[in-house]
């Protein structure tokens, strides 16, 4: 029997809501250290390697279009399952790929069953959380979106130096089933209430207007955009130019990926200790300068002549510092205002998230040239791209008051 009740500030609730969110970054980061081994191994090029990546984001931002105004409509439990079905199916397929041509297909597929994790597990947040409850969930959530791309491919290499390239899809199709059961077990429908016309043309025009005539919503989420940017540009170029033109070998190159992991969290630490003094916008906004300056050097470096290690991982570790400090506040701000339509906004976000990593995914991998300077270039285009959002069409900070002179 179905719990009466569901807890998202929970600890078991957290942690299925992320691992939920989860999936997106798990499907992208797992097998990266593979990819270089994959062409060979299915006798094709990098390129069309890269396609496998590319594609999957392109899955994962169209679908989430279509997952939001169907949340609303038939409820978070239902869509959730059907997603989580897909995830699985296409992760057996993904493992049993004979050439390169099928396995683009099928994580096209497998990136829209992973979009409705994200979709759904967000609008659960909305429709069970307040204020500061909503960006503590939220920042839990933004954890699992940025430590994900730097502990899986960790994982990764050590499972392909153990079993070989299938056995990422193998295991990404057993976390479906998985987290599958335990929604179907454990999780209650949380909708406050179904819109019976949410999957109508014109009301889903209507309401997808309605947000982006709203200049914080598409402030927050062109920040969030220009930060995913940034990290897909970082995981289509970084295998080839760490393993490729620097000679890691994959399992090294999961384990170089882990010092990601130290600016992340030092970016976390500190938006714990900073967010309730400071806010919302104000920690958006230190956090987009953070990230300009990380591009900056990811693009300066390659233009100076400088390839090394180092010059890849610390601009890397840079930015994830600076995403730590605002993503969790760019995530609750961009849901603040529409409980009743809070799937099609996460959707829109998540399409606005995604559409960026797209374009920078693919700007990297069908551009001509030295890998690491495109890299760089990619890198720092999406930084800029965060740090005018946030300068442009978000509202200032309100003024700090001073403190109440006493008697």
């Amino acid at each position: 029997m179905l719990p009466s009740t569901f807890r998202a500030t929970a600890p078991g609730s957290i942690a299925l809501l992320t691992l939920m969110v989860a999936l997106n970054q798990m499907s992208m980061g797992l097998y990266l250290p593979s990819m270089p081994s994959m062409a060979e191994a299915l006798r094709t090029s990098v390129g069309q390697v890269q396609l496998t990546l590319t594609l999957f984001v392109a899955g994962f931002a169209v679908s989430q279009l279509v997952w939001g105004p169907v949340t609303d409509r038939f409820g978070r439990r239902p869509t959730l399952l059907i997603g989580l079905a897909v995830f699985t199916v296409a992760g057996v397929a993904c493992a049993l790929a004979e050439t390169v041509e099928q396995l683009i297909v099928f994580r096209f597929f497998q990136a829209i069953g992973a979009c409705a994790g994200q979709v759904v597990s967000r609008s659960i947040v909305r429709d069970t959380t307040e204020g500061a409850e909503s960006a503590k969930v939220m920042s839990y959530i933004a954890l699992a979106m940025s430590l994900s791309p730097a502990v899986t491919p960790s994982i990764g290499g050590q499972l392909h130096a153990l079993f070989g390239w299938r056995s990422n899809f193998v295991l990404l199709a057993v976390v479906g089933l998985v987290l599958a059961a335990i929604t179907f077990w454990r999780l209650p429908e949380t909708t406050r209430g179904k819109v019976p016309d949410a999957l109508q043309l014109v009301p889903m025009l209507r309401n997808y207007g309605r947000l982006l005539r709203d200049r914080s919503y598409l402030g927050y989420i062109l920040v969030i955009g220009g930060m995913f940017g940034c990290l897909m540009a970082y995981q289509t170029g970084s295998p080839f130019v760490l393993m490729v033109e620097l000679g890691w070998s994959p399992q090294a190159y999961g384990l170089l990926i882990l010092f990601n992991v130290l600016g992340f969290l030092s970016g976390s630490l500190t938006a714990a200790r900073l967010a309730p003094r400071l806010g919302i916008r104000r920690m958006v906004r230190i956090s987009a300068i953070v990230v300009l300056a990380s591009g900056g050097l990811m693009l300066a470096l390659p233009l100076a002549g400088h390839l090394s290690t180092a010059g890849v991982i610390a601009p890397m570790m840079l930015f994830l510092y600076g995403m730590g400090i605002g993503m969790p506040s760019a995530m609750a701000g961009s849901l603040q205002g529409f409980p009743y339509i809070a799937g099609s906004a996460s959707a829109l976000m998540g399409f606005a998230q995604m559409g960026t990593a797209v374009l920078s995914s693919l700007a990297v991998s069908r551009i001509e040239g030295d890998h690491h300077l495109i890299l760089g270039i990619v890198f720092a285009a999406c930084g800029l791209l965060c740090f005018v959002a946030q300068a442009v069409l978000l509202p200032k900070p309100p003024a700090t008051q001073p403190p109440a002179a006493t008697a």
